[in-house]
Order: structure tokens, then sequence, then C-alpha cells
């Protein structure tokens, strides 16, 4: 049977902050991880940086219940996606190892 799911590369960083430890993963396809430059993985990693920065720096602002349930909503969805990427990648890799 064919292998038909894309290994993912998973580049892994961690720094601190004024505002405490920042921890986040880039995930790539092979061709994409292989065509980036030192510079470009910097600047995504930046960037992101960047955005925890301007999270954790304000105040939240005062949210509904709807837009709450909303904000939680979106937040369970995401965490599903990562669960469903990360179970294909588990079956991927036991998959090559028998």
């Amino acid at each position: 049977m064919a292998d038909t799911q894309e290994v993912r590369i998973q580049v892994i960083f961690r720094t601190d902050t004024q505002y405490g430890a920042y921890q986040d993963a880039l995930w790539f396809s092979q061709a994409e991880y292989d065509a980036l430059k030192q510079e470009d993985l910097d600047t995504m990693k930046q960037a992101r940086i960047d955005k925890w920065i301007d999270i954790v720096s304000k105040p939240a602002p005062e949210l509904t219940k709807a837009e709450q349930l909303v904000q939680v909503q979106s937040e369970i969805d995401n965490w599903t996606a990562r669960i469903t990427e990360l179970q294909s990648q588990k079956a991927i890799i036991e998959a090559k190892i028998g």
C-alpha cells in the first residue's frame, strides 16, 4: 500500500523574554523545509515571538459571554486539528517501524 501521508518537519524553538519563556514550533513539508534559509527560519520565529509578546503585554479586552464561547470553540478546533496532525504523524512513524 502506498504511503499517502506527507512527512512534516517540526522546528522547535524556545526563547526567554521579559514576559517569561516562549516555546513554539514551526511545521513544514520536506520541500518547504529544504527551500528555507536560516534567515527565513529566524524571521518566522521572530514573528511568532513578537506576536506572543504583543498579546501578553497588553491587558485582555473584556469579552461578552458569546465572544468567550466563540474564542473557546476556536481554541478547541485548533487543538483538535493539532491532535489530528500528530495522530497522522504517529501512524506514519508506526508504519515505518513496523
